[in-house]
C-alpha cells in the first residue's frame, strides 16, 4: 500500500507499523460514519432496497414452511461465502457431510463450511433472546470467530484478535493492497464500531436516522477495514449483516450468493472505501446485493414449496398413516438425507424409514448419487433449483 494509494483526508490516519515493518505505513480508518453523503443515484438505491426488504418482510410472514427454508438457505450461505474465499465445497457436499455426521469423511473444505453454519446459528441463537441490537457485540463477534475457527491452529487465535501486522494483497507488505491497523489499535477500533453502528441508536443531536441498509453497508466496510482476525475476517463480516437486519425484525437475508458472482466488484467498491472513503459505490452496490438477493430468496422459496406441494400430491395414494408423507417437508431443510438421519430426525424407526425412502426413491422424489458405507439420497429437484440462480 503506496500512501499515494490513500486519498489526501485519509492519509492523516496512516501510521508508521511496528517492527520489522517500519518502513510501512498501516491505516487506522477513520470514527464510524454515522451520515453519508447521498448523490441522487445513491438515494434511489436505498429506496429500492427498502422496498424490497418490506416486500421480504410482508411475504416471509405468510410463506408456508418458512423454517425449513430457512435452513437450506442457511447452508447455502455458508457454501457461497466460503467460496468468495476460495474454498471449493459446494452444497451437496455439504449436506452429506451433515446427513452422515461426517462418518465417510469430507473433502478438505467441508469442515470450514460447516462451521460457518454453526457461526451462523451461534449468532442467531443470542438473538432470540430478544435483546435487539444490543445483541451484536464484540463478544458475539469473538464468539461466532471462535466457532467459525474450531479447530484451526492455535496462531490463527480463534476469538482472539490479531497479536501482529497483516496486510492484504502481495506476497510481501511492500507489495500490499491494503494495509490494515496495527494490532494495538484493534481494540479502540472494535469498540467504536460496536456502539457507534453495530448497536445503532438514533442520537438526539443528529438530523434524521441511518437507514438499516446503510447501516449493513457502514458495518461491513469498516469491520473489514479494520480486520481485527488473523483469518475469516471476510466470512465474519458477513455473517454481521443478516444479523443486524434479524435484529430489526427482518426475516433472514442472505447477500453471499450476489457477493461471490460479483466477487471482483465487491472487492473493487470495498477499496475505494478503505482508500479513498468512497462510500456511494458500495452502498449502491450493496443495495443491489440487498434488491437481487430478496428476489432469489423469495423465488427459491416459492419454487421449493412449490416443489413441495408437488411431491405431495405425487404421494397421495400412499395410506394415510405411512411415514412417508413426513418427508416432502422433512426434505425442504434436509435436502440430502440418510436412512439413519430422516429415521432420527422425523422421531421413526430404522426400519420405517428404510420404507419410506424406497418409495420416495421408486416415485423419483430421492435418488441415490452413488454407493458409499453410509447410503445418502438427494433430493435432486431441491439441489437443482438451490445451485440455479
Amino acid at each position: 500500500m503506496r500512501k499515494a494509494d490513500v486519498s489526501q483526508d485519509r492519509q492523516r490516519y496512516l501510521v508508521k507499523c511496528g517492527k520489522p515493518y517500519d518502513h510501512c505505513y498501516a491505516l487506522i480508518p477513520p470514527a464510524t460514519p454515522r451520515v453519508l453523503p447521498q448523490s441522487a443515484a445513491m438515494h434511489t438505491q436505498l429506496q429500492k432496497a427498502h422496498e424490497a426488504l418490506g416486500n421480504l418482510r410482508s411475504r416471509a410472514a405468510i410463506l408456508p414452511n418458512a423454517d425449513l427454508i430457512t435452513r437450506t438457505l442457511a447452508r447455502r450461505e455458508a457454501v457461497q461465502s466460503s467460496q468468495i474465499e476460495g474454498t471449493k465445497t459446494n452444497l451437496p457436499e455439504l449436506l452429506e457431510y451433515e446427513a452422515t455426521l461426517g462418518q465417510d469423511g469430507a473433502p478438505p473444505d467441508v469442515t470450514e463450511v460447516e462451521r460457518y453454519v454453526h457461526a451462523l446459528a451461534m449468532g442467531q441463537k443470542v438473538l432470540d433472546g430478544e435483546q435487539g441490537r444490543r445483541a451484536i457485540n464484540i463478544d458475539l463477534i469473538k464468539g461466532m470467530h471462535r466457532a467459525l475457527l474450531e479447530k484451526a491452529p492455535a496462531r490463527l487465535r480463534p476469538g482472539d484478535y490479531r497479536d501482529s501486522q497483516v496486510w492484504i494483497g502481495g506476497g510481501r507488505i511492500e507489495d500490499a493492497t491494503f494495509v490494515p491497523p496495527p494490532p494495538e489499535a484493534i481494540p479502540g477500533c472494535m469498540e467504536e464500531l460496536e456502539t457507534s453502528m453495530l448497536q445503532y441508536e438514533p442520537r438526539e443531536d443528529e438530523f434524521g436516522t441511518m437507514s438499516i441498509v446503510a447501516q449493513l453497508a457502514v458495518a461491513h466496510a469498516q469491520f473489514e477495514t479494520i480486520h481485527p482476525f488473523f483469518d475469516g475476517n471476510g466470512r465474519i463480516g458477513r455473517l454481521i449483516m443478516p444479523l443486524m437486519l434479524a435484529a430489526e425484525g427482518y426475516p433472514p437475508l442472505y447477500l453471499s450468493g450476489y457477493l461471490l458472482r460479483y466477487r471482483r466488484a465487491y472487492y473493487d467498491v470495498l477499496a475505494n472505501v478503505q482508500l479513498q472513503g468512497r462510500w456511494d459505490a458500495w452502498v449502491t452496490f450493496l443495495c443491489e446485493a440487498v434488491v437481487r438477493s430478496v428476489e432469489t430468496s423469495m423465488g427459491i422459496a416459492k419454487d421449493l414449496n412449490g416443489i413441495h406441494d408437488e411431491w405431495v400430491k405425487a404421494l397421495s395414494d400412499v395410506k394415510a398413516n405411512s411415514a412417508v408423507h413426513q418427508f416432502p417437508r422433512l426434505l425442504l431443510g434436509r435436502p440430502v438425507i440418510s436412512v439413519t438421519h430422516a429415521a432420527e430426525v422425523l422421531g421413526i424407526s430404522f426400519v420405517t424409514a428404510n420404507n419410506a425412502v424406497k418409495i420416495m426413491v421408486e416415485r423419483g422424489i430421492l435418488s441415490e448419487p452413488k454407493a458409499r458405507r453410509n447410503r445418502v439420497f438427494h433430493a435432486t429437484r431441491i439441489l437443482e433449483r438451490l445451485e440455479r440462480e
